[in-house]
C-alpha cells in the first residue's frame, strides 16, 4: 500500500485529520457515497461538533500520486462510542447530502419528456443547481411522470428503474469518489464500454501481489496488485433464473381487450414459455405513463439485462489504490498467472462497488481499495 499526504478531515473549520486512525469510504453503482472514520478523541472534542439535529458538514481531502481529492459529506451520527480516563473513541459515520435532500423533500409535480429530461428537474427540485449530475447517456425511454407528494428519493428510483438508453440497456443513478460529489446518470451499455485506460493506451490489469523485477523497481507495477480474489458467486441459482427467462423466453403475450393473440418467439437459449396478461391499453395511454417500452416483453428484457450483470461475483481485497478508478468502470483481471492458477474468470470486469481503505501506520495514512466486480457469465 501506498501513503497519501496531505490528509485534512475539517469539521467546523477545525481539523482532526491527525484523530482519524482509520476511515472507509464507499461507493457503488447503486447509490451515494457513505463512509466510516474512527477517531481517536482525547481532548473531547465530540462536545463540541455533534449539536444534534443539524447535518454537520465534513470535510475530506487528501493527495494521492500528485492527484488532489476533495469531498464535503455530512455526519449521520456516531456510534461505537468507548470512554476511558485518558479520552474517548467513536466512530463517525457520513454520507453524501444527496441521502438528505432525497428523503426530506417531497415531490408533487408532473414531468414530461425523455427520462434524461425528467430525473434533471427531480434533480433541480431535489438539490438545486449547486449539486451538479452528470448525465452520461442518451435515453430513448419518454413519457410523463406524476408523482403523487412522495420522498424525492423514491421518485427518482422509479424513474431509474423504468429508464433505458438507445440501446435498451437500463439506466444507474451513484456517485464516484473521484467525482468528488458529482453524481452520474449512466446506462449500463456505456459502463461497459467504459474501459479504464489511465495511459489513454492498455486497459488497467487487476493483478496478483507478485514479486517480480517490474514490481520491485517500478512503482507503476504495483498499483492494482491485490492480495486475494474470491470468486463470490459464479451461476448461483443457475436453474431459477434460466426458468425465470433470464436468458430468454418464448412469452405468448395477450391484451384482455383484443381479440388477436400476439405470440414472440424464442429470444435465446430457452423455450420455457409465459403468458402474459396485458392490461387495457385504455387504462394507461402511453402520454399518462411512466416510459413504457413497446412491450412487456422488452421491459423485462431490459429489466434481466441488469440481472445479468450480476451473474459473477468477483471480491478483490487489499488492491494497491488505482488513482483515479471509480465504480461503472472497466477493467482487466488476472488473477494468478500461472498455469494452476489461471482461470476462466479472468477477463474483463465492471467494477460494481469500491471500499476505500484508510489505515494510520507509523504515522502515514495507507490507502488501499476493496473491490467489488461483476460480470455476465453463463456458462
Amino acid at each position: 500500500m501506498f501513503s497519501i499526504s496531505d490528509f485534512s478531515v475539517y469539521i467546523d473549520s477545525t481539523d482532526i485529520g491527525a484523530m482519524v486512525t482509520s476511515m472507509s469510504l464507499y461507493e457503488s453503482i447503486h447509490g451515494n457515497l457513505k463512509g466510516t472514520l474512527f477517531v481517536e478523541d482525547k481532548v473531547n472534542f465530540f462536545d463540541t461538533f455533534f449539536r444534534g439535529p443539524t447535518m454537520t458538514p465534513i470535510q475530506i481531502g487528501y493527495n494521492y500520486f500528485e492527484l488532489p481529492l476533495e469531498i464535503t459529506l455530512y455526519v449521520d451520527g456516531v456510534t461505537n462510542q468507548n470512554i476511558t480516563k485518558t479520552g474517548k473513541s467513536y466512530n463517525i459515520n457520513v454520507t453524501s447530502i444527496n441521502n438528505l435532500n432525497e428523503s426530506a423533500t417531497r415531490i408533487c409535480n408532473a414531468y414530461s419528456g425523455t427520462s434524461n429530461d425528467i430525473i434533471k428537474n427531480l434533480w433541480l427540485e431535489t438539490h438545486g443547481e449547486d449539486t451538479i449530475l452528470i448525465l452520461d447517456s442518451d435515453t430513448a425511454s419518454k413519457g410523463k411522470y406524476i408523482v403523487p407528494n412522495i420522498p424525492a428519493a423514491i421518485a427518482m428510483s422509479n424513474v431509474v428503474n423504468a429508464s433505458y438508453d438507445k440501446n435498451y440497456t437500463g439506466m444507474f443513478l451513484y456517485q464516484r469518489l473521484a467525482d468528488q460529489g458529482m453524481t452520474r446518470f449512466t446506462s449500463l451499455y456505456d459502463m461497459v464500454n467504459d474501459q479504464f485506460m489511465p495511459d489513454g493506451r492498455t486497459p488497467f490489469l487487476i493483478h496478483s501481489e507478485e514479486v517480480t523485477l517490474d514490481s520491485a523497481t517500478s512503482v507503476a507495477a504495483t498499483v492494482g496488485s491485490a492480495s486475494s480474489f474470491t470468486l463470490t458467486d459464479y451461476n448461483k441459482d443457475f436453474i431459477r433464473k434460466l426458468s425465470g427467462g433470464m436468458w430468454g423466453q418464448k412469452i405468448t403475450e395477450i391484451a384482455l381487450d383484443e381479440t388477436t393473440d400476439k405470440v414472440l418467439p424464442e429470444k435465446e437459449i430457452t423455450d420455457v414459455e409465459v403468458i402474459k396478461m396485458s392490461l387495457s391499453k385504455n387504462l394507461f395511454e402511453t402520454e399518462v405513463s411512466l416510459f413504457t417500452p413497446e412491450s412487456l416483453v422488452q421491459e423485462e428484457i431490459i429489466r434481466n439485462m441488469k440481472y445479468r450483470l450480476f451473474n459473477t461475483n468477483l471480491n478483490v481485497s487489499e488492491a494497491v489504490a488505482v488513482p483515479g478508478l471509480g465504480c461503472g468502470m472497466v477493467i482487466e483481471v488476472l488473477q494468478g498467472g500461472s498455469n494452476i492458477s489461471r482461470t476462466k474468470t479472468d477477463g474483463s470486469y465492471l467494477v460494481a462497488n469500491i471500499n476505500h481503505t484508510f489505515i494510520m501506520d507509523d504515522g502515514e495514512m495507507k490507502y488501499s481499495q476493496n473491490m467489488g466486480l461483476v460480470r455476465e457469465g453463463s456458462t
